[in-house]
């Protein structure tokens, strides 16, 4: 309850709402699409490999001197460029899926790790960046975060026909004449800039738990993709206010406390869909 009486006199716990709010939008949206997939795997892959573009964006402005390149950007440009990788590495049927993300997951923690040690005389702080603190938003990535929603979003739902038809039936959306692979990339793009909004909460470490947590209770208590989408988001948004409001006081990591409410979401849904499921078979054997 303290954190929500002092939110209205800080700044910086006001913007720790809004980066909820908006986190958890793109969350839920494309945290159904990823679930119904069942491609977490790849999710894992993209956010550690953001640790590459964050060390490229670290050693470019203290070492080549170039302010404008922040971790953020440099964590955009990773997700992007990873996410293709992916999506044409893993287009032909022959390649083994699983080594690919592996290669990926592992090659992007390296890259980002030799960019650190490359910067001279500098000792840089990773524990923001691996498990995040979203009470440290500053004013400026609160606006870029509300840039990729306002991309991520209506890019969604204008594409969500075929979004739908490619993790349900990807033979039928082929004999329409729509390329998959293009659908396939679409998609991991713009899962991949939900990983870099979701990354501001609670870091790249865990930002696979927090996509899939949320998305996967939903699924557990409803069947239809908007209504996962819808309550998706909603189950994010209460882990990021409950897990911040949890604690603020005790001072401990935000981020694993979020993930915490997030995972005990997930159970309780999974218990009250176990207990439907077994209301309804006792009815119907009474019948």
């Amino acid at each position: 309850m303290q954190f929500f009486i002092d939110a209205i006199s800080y700044d910086f716990l006001q913007r720790a709402i809004l980066t909820a709010l908006l986190a958890s939008a793109a969350c839920g949206v494309l945290g159904a699409y990823i679930v119904a997939r069942r491609n977490s795997y790849m999710l894992g892959a993209v956010s550690h490999s953001l640790l590459g573009g964050i060390g490229l964006a670290l050693f470019c402005q203290n070492v080549l001197g170039v302010a404008f390149f922040t971790p953020f950007f440099g964590s955009i440009v990773a997700a992007l460029a990873v996410s293709t990788a992916i999506t044409f590495l893993t287009a032909r049927k022959k390649t083994r899926e699983d080594a690919v993300l592996s290669a990926v997951w592992t090659a992007g923690v390296a890259v980002g790790l030799c960019f650190v040690a490359a910067i001279p005389g500098y000792s840089v702080d990773l524990n923001s960046y691996l498990f995040g603190n979203i009470l440290m938003v500053s004013p400026t990535e609160l606006w870029l975060m509300l840039l990729l929603d306002a991309l991520i979003l209506p890019l969604t739902f204008l594409f969500h026909s075929r979004f739908l038809a490619y993790c349900f039936n990807e033979e039928g959306l082929a004999l329409r004449g729509v390329s998959t692979l293009r659908t396939s990339w679409l998609l991991n793009l713009l899962t991949a800039l939900t990983i870099v909004l979701l990354s501001q909460t609670v870091g790249i470490v865990m930002v696979l738990a927090l996509m899939v947590l949320p998305a996967a209770a939903a699924a557990r208590i409803s069947r239809t993709l908007p209504q996962i989408m819808l309550l998706g988001a909603l189950f994010c948004l209460v882990s990021c206010l409950v897990g911040m409001a949890v604690s603020y006081t005790p001072e401990w990591p935000v981020g694993a406390v979020i993930i915490l409410v997030a995972g005990l979401i997930y159970l309780v849904a999974s218990c009250i869909s176990h207990a439907i499921e077994a209301y309804q078979t006792r009815h119907k054997q009474q019948l």
